[in-house]
């Protein structure tokens, strides 16, 4: 984990479990991707397959993001209340841009 990812995890319990989650969902659907592109793997089902790991990803993306804008603990160690949602996906979200990943350029991170 990055620097950044470590000092924002500190903040609550619940946001560091929705952060590894998310990170796990993310490496989950990029270590897939490159393998069935490696392996030249065609066809509906291996489409659905992605498609359905990227909706975790995406699904766990947003409740971290959730989290931030209605959690006030996380919201006071980060000194900011309500902040904009570009600052908090470019705060939390740090660690997964650092990656170079798909995902991260698919989300903006």
């Amino acid at each position: 984990m990055s620097p950044m990812a470590t000092v924002d995890t500190q903040v609550c319990e619940t946001y560091q479990g929705l952060l590894e989650d998310c990170e796990i969902a993310r490496q989950e659907w990029n270590e897939r991707r490159a393998e069935i592109s490696q392996l030249g793997l065609r066809g509906k089902g291996i489409d659905d397959e992605l498609r359905r790991s990227q909706a975790r990803f995406a699904k766990s993306y947003a409740l971290v993001g959730n989290h931030l804008r209605v959690c006030s603990r996380c919201q006071s160690e980060r000194g900011t209340d309500h902040a904009s949602d570009d600052e908090s996906h470019a705060r939390v979200f740090t660690a997964f841009g650092s990656a170079g990943s798909v995902s991260a350029q698919l989300f903006g991170c």
